[in-house]
């Protein structure tokens, strides 16, 4: 049943600013994960309109922080999603353009062990002739706000993509001149002589030259508390790396990295009780990082647009590698792998400050 927007606080101004960016593009199509799997939703048109509005530091990704892990869109919403699927309403809730699978999945979620990790879902509302989900500001009291997009899993599309790309390839000329970009060698001849792609070919690509299939998640997008964006994060393959991007991202705060790994073990307990995540396949979801110069900090599932319940397989282990028909997404691969990094995080701060504690010592009694 669709109720009208609830009365609560005005929207974070950078959660503001971001949506008014995307409000004048146009709602296209709903779906997508990260904000590389969304561009390869669209046709090149759309990619070269939204080319122009990532130079404007809109963060497509962010209003997916909410595809939510927007998609790399807008700052809450994301750093992953598409431009135009989200906007604000009157009393500050987030509103992401309706998908039935999100909406399925936000509602069961609601009474579901991992409901204190994912944001409140408020119900559907409709504008015009679009209908759009209500979700919760996650930067509602946050100041200056951090946030991290991680997109989780070992894989970031679904089993149904593979068999599209095998009954009936579309080659994308979009696509393919991306990883032309990137590294020319991961093409085939046949792929240089067609100059074309399908949306499968690429995303397999992305997913295994990024830490996506080696570490089961890979980092979408950082916003430091100057708004400045950062996704250059491709590269990123190794513990050392990632450790060395979240020591960045926390600026060596030891007390934020602390209450980020307290957080994700408390979601891993959860995760091994909830009946959702046993009965679902997760693909294109993210963790949300949000902290503050406060220093309060926080992790958050979001996006669940391509989260497909199981129906011919009783339940999913999320810990083991996929395999094709298994459908097996390794979401618990790399929630473990997020958890030892900021444990070498935190090693790593508390050597540095015991040896600066050493050396003062050293110094008085001399």
């Amino acid at each position: 049943m669709e109720e009208g927007p609830l009365q609560r606080s005005s929207p974070h101004p950078i959660l503001s600013k971001l949506l008014q960016s995307s409000a004048s593009s146009s709602c296209s199509s709903v779906c997508a994960s990260s904000g590389e799997s969304d561009e390869a939703s669209e046709g090149e048109g759309t990619v070269s309109q939204r080319k122009t509005l990532r130079k404007s530091h809109s963060w497509k990704t962010f209003l997916t922080m909410m595809h939510w892990s927007l998609k790399r869109q807008s700052s809450f919403v994301q750093l992953a999603g598409h431009q135009g699927n989200f906007q604000l309403s009157d009393g500050g809730e987030v509103l992401k353009l309706y998908s039935e699978s999100e909406a399925a999945c936000l509602d069961i979620l609601m009474t579901d062990p991992l409901r204190p990790f994912v944001p409140q879902y408020y119900g559907l509302i409709s504008r015009g002739e679009h209908r759009y989900i209500r979700l919760e500001d996650l930067l509602c009291g946050l100041k200056s706000p951090m946030i991290m997009d991680c997109k989780m899993g070992v894989r970031t599309y679904q089993e149904e993509e593979i068999k599209n790309a095998h009954t009936g390839p579309l080659l994308r000329k979009d696509l393919y001149q991306k990883m032309v970009k990137v590294d020319p060698s991961a093409l085939t001849a046949e792929e240089h002589a067609q100059m074309g792609v399908t949306k499968w070919r690429y995303l397999h690509w992305r997913d295994t030259t990024s830490s996506t299939s080696t570490m089961g998640f890979r980092i979408e997008g950082i916003m430091m508390e100057d708004g400045n964006i950062h996704r250059d994060f491709k590269k990123i393959l190794t513990f050392t790396q990632v450790t060395e991007t979240l020591l960045f991202f926390t600026r060596h705060q030891l007390n934020v990295l602390k209450s980020y790994h307290s957080r994700l073990l408390a979601l891993d307990e959860a995760l091994k009780c909830s009946p959702f995540f046993r009965k679902h396949e997760v693909i294109g979801s993210s963790l949300l990082f949000v902290h503050d110069p406060s220093n309060k900090a926080s992790v958050w599932m979001i996006d669940f647009g391509k989260t497909t319940p199981l129906l011919e397989i009783n339940e999913l282990k999320h810990n083991v590698p996929w395999t094709e028909g298994s459908r097996e997404d390794g979401y618990l691969l790399g929630l473990t792998s997020l958890i030892t990094s900021l444990s070498q995080a935190i090693s790593s701060i508390s050597c540095q400050q015991q040896k600066h504690c050493d050396s003062d010592i050293e110094t008085s009694t001399e």
